[in-house]
């Protein structure tokens, strides 16, 4: 009897901490298991140099409450450059359409050291079953070249 009631107990706690959500386009279910008490979704990227941008960085990513909050750092960069980024639908491989409205995405600033760091408010929630990433364009007047990507994982 106690080993059924400590079953029941273990499945009841484990019951909690599982979320289930269905993407509303691809009808796709996705099982997400977190800690007790954890609110919201936390996403991450590591940015490789493309080309020979020597660009890298890493991206983390907050979704709570339907808004998603991004923060990119880089590395590498020109020293006073300014470049766009976004985070895109698909992977650095497949491409895609940018998540949200592009001009929630403010620039980032390189400092001195060839480094910055720029924060990102979406109004959207990134979607578990769906595939993400980040890219970093070379200018706001060279959007076609990509100095940085990384795919999000959660």
């Amino acid at each position: 009897m106690r080993r059924r009631l400590a079953l029941i107990a273990m499945t009841c706690i484990a019951a909690a901490c599982v979320h289930v959500t269905t993407d509303p386009v691809t009808g796709r279910r996705d099982i997400d298991v977190e800690q007790p008490g954890k609110k919201g979704e936390d996403w991450t990227a590591t940015l490789r140099s493309q080309g020979s941008s020597g660009v890298t960085g890493t991206l983390t990513a907050a979704v709570l409450s339907g808004t998603t909050t991004a923060t990119l750092t880089v590395n590498g960069a020109t020293p006073g450059a300014t470049h766009p980024w976004h985070i895109h639908n698909g992977t650095c491989a497949s491409g895609g359409g940018i998540v949200g409205q592009p001009d929630a995405y403010p620039p980032i600033v390189i400092g001195d050291q060839g480094s910055g760091t720029a924060s990102a408010q979406i109004q959207l929630q990134l979607n578990e079953a769906q595939k993400y990433h980040v890219n970093v364009h070379a200018s706001a007047s060279d959007m076609a070249t990509i100095i940085a990507c990384g795919d999000l994982s959660n």
